[in-house]
């Protein structure tokens, strides 16, 4: 498995744990403090959330916030 998937299914596990829905808006810090943790690097996962961003599952706002627009892809 990429390092790119390896984050990508961390950082949606991550979502999928703080319950996101479509229109429910969350702190970016919410997601980043555990994958810091879990040794992922603040580059891998923001490539990770413009990927998500450019599928149009999430839209990133101001104040280290996104946005979900779309359930979570299944994994």
């Amino acid at each position: 498995m990429s390092r790119f998937a390896e984050t990508e299914t961390a950082l949606i596990e991550r979502l999928r744990a703080l319950k996101a829905l479509p229109e429910m808006s969350i702190n970016v810090f919410d997601i980043g403090v555990p994958l810091t943790a879990s040794g992922f690097t603040q580059d891998e996962m923001m490539e990770v959330l413009y990927a998500l961003e450019q599928d149009k599952i999430i839209a990133l706002l101001p104040g280290n916030r996104l946005l979900m627009l779309k359930e979570l892809p299944d994994g």
